[in-house]
């Protein structure tokens, strides 16, 4: 259950991180990544900002070619090199939560998705779909019945 817990948190910075690559709240965002990766080494902060500039570069290509591939490629990269820092240091996770989510604050509205990734919540998700896509998800756990007093969407 930890590891579960560490390989989806991995995996939602690791989206988050090549989410923020194209946006204003890159500068920011790189540079607390970077700090948390290096683990107060100079030589590995270097070593890390050097790989995010690199993220960066693949994701504003001009033309956009291959754009989604980069985006999946990257964000496996990322994705691993967390969970190796979570694998070494525990401990870390607590701030990589909180940088997740002060990085998903700066983020311009719906540019955090899950397509393609698997998702953990401790809380309520909203599936949904737009412009003629569909929407599906599968449960694995425990799910309650709708409220009755409270509208919302009907669990399936």
């Amino acid at each position: 259950m930890v590891a579960e817990n560490m390989t989806a948190l991995a995996s939602l910075a690791a989206q988050t991180l090549v989410k923020a690559a194209t946006t204003d709240e890159w500068p920011a965002a790189k540079d607390e990544i970077a700090r948390l990766l290096s683990r107060d080494d100079p030589n590995q902060e270097q070593l890390q900002e050097r790989r995010l500039n690199e993220t960066r570069a693949r994701l504003i290509r001009p033309d956009g070619a291959g754009l989604d591939q980069a985006r999946s490629d990257l964000a496996t990269q990322w994705s691993t090199r967390l969970m190796d820092l979570l694998e070494v240091d525990p401990g870390v996770a607590d701030k990589l939560r909180a940088l997740v989510q002060q990085i998903q604050a700066g983020l311009p509205p719906g540019m955090v998705s899950a397509a393609d990734h698997a998702v953990a919540a401790g809380r309520d998700v909203t599936i949904t779909a737009d412009r003629g896509g569909v929407a599906a998800g599968a449960i694995h756990g425990h799910v309650a019945p709708p409220n009755p007093t409270r509208p919302g969407p009907a669990t399936t």
